[in-house]
């Protein structure tokens, strides 16, 4: 009988890094004690606060010193934990935990009204909230694959529009998305696509808004405690601390990100090696999004080119 080779928890890590150099937690340059990426005098709204990442989000960037946090999910309960979490590490920051629905225009105008009432102005919207369906197409109720549709890419764009309306087009958003969108995998239709539409999104928002800087953010194979969305057979590989997520949306609040704009990125890339490379990695598009492998051109694709 064959040795059973030893499990690699980093075969679906590994082939989507940028940067040499990954991460599966927490580090330095990320690190919301880390004077040098403070949020002092932000004020950020996180959709999906109930959850695993959009907690350790907002408590991320509570405990970097936000001038103020708002918390919306459909849980109040969760909420409720999570604002218990800020208290514990961000001393003194004001909380605004309100419940939620991303999906419903009245509900996300309901959140905004109240964002202005108690904070005036909001700096970064992190859209931390989400859906996966799973399920084989044809298999599939129609209400459960729009679902994702309803509440990643709609759910996303409701409160992207009023925090453009309520603050202009400036700040920083953040959309959390997944690297599904370049697995050929059965079972999440719905979910990769929708995630792909949430790139694409964060694409016109930037050309639209230039003045606004735009993230979408992978993060990673989170670990199984309270990770959410599970997709079973990656159990084994699900590495990535929730901290992580919290880290790096901390520094992507900042202008040390500015060239990653409109573009892609995975938690487990070193922010440190992509600043060195950051003129190339802005130049060469290294983190957009691509049409097609073929070469278009006025003369068509030059058949047999490597």
């Amino acid at each position: 009988m064959a040795e059973q080779q030893p499990l690699d928890v980093n075969m679906f890590t590994s082939p989507f890094q940028l940067t040499k150099s990954m991460h599966r937690d927490i580090y330095h340059a990320v690190e919301p004690s880390n004077p040098a990426i403070s949020a002092k005098g932000k004020v950020v709204i996180v959709t999906g606060a109930g959850g695993g990442l959009g907690n350790a989000v907002a408590v991320a960037l509570a405990e970097a010193g936000a001038a103020g946090i708002v918390i919306a999910g459909r849980n109040p309960s969760t909420l409720e934990m999570t604002a218990e979490r800020i208290a514990a590490v961000g001393k003194s920051t004001p909380v605004l935990a309100h419940p939620t629905d991303v999906s419903s225009e009245s509900s996300v105008k309901e959140l905004f009204e109240r964002v202005r009432e108690k904070f005036d102005k909001a700096h970064v919207l992190v859209n931390a909230a989400g859906t996966m369906n799973q399920g084989m197409i044809g298999d599939t109720p129609l209400a459960s694959w729009w679902g994702d549709f309803e509440n990643n890419v709609k759910g996303t764009f409701i409160p992207t529009r009023s925090f453009i309306q309520c603050f202009g087009g400036e700040g920083t958003i953040i959309n959390l998305v997944s690297t599904a969108v370049a697995l050929a995998v059965p079972g999440i239709s719905s979910y990769a696509s929708s995630k792909l539409a949430v790139i694409k999104f964060g694409i016109a928002l930037t050309i639209e808004y230039p003045e606004m800087r735009v993230f979408s953010v992978h993060p990673g194979i989170v670990e199984a405690a309270d990770r959410g969305m599970v997709v079973d057979a990656f159990t084994p590989y699900a590495k990535d601390k929730q901290a992580l997520t919290g880290g790096v949306s901390l520094w992507l609040s900042t202008p040390k990100a500015h060239f990653l704009n409109g573009g892609f990125l995975s938690v487990n890339w070193d922010v440190n090696e992509m600043k060195a490379h950051a003129e190339e990695i802005s130049v060469e598009k290294l983190n957009q999004l691509a049409f097609l492998n073929a070469r278009l051109s006025p003369d068509g694709h030059a058949w047999g080119s490597k």
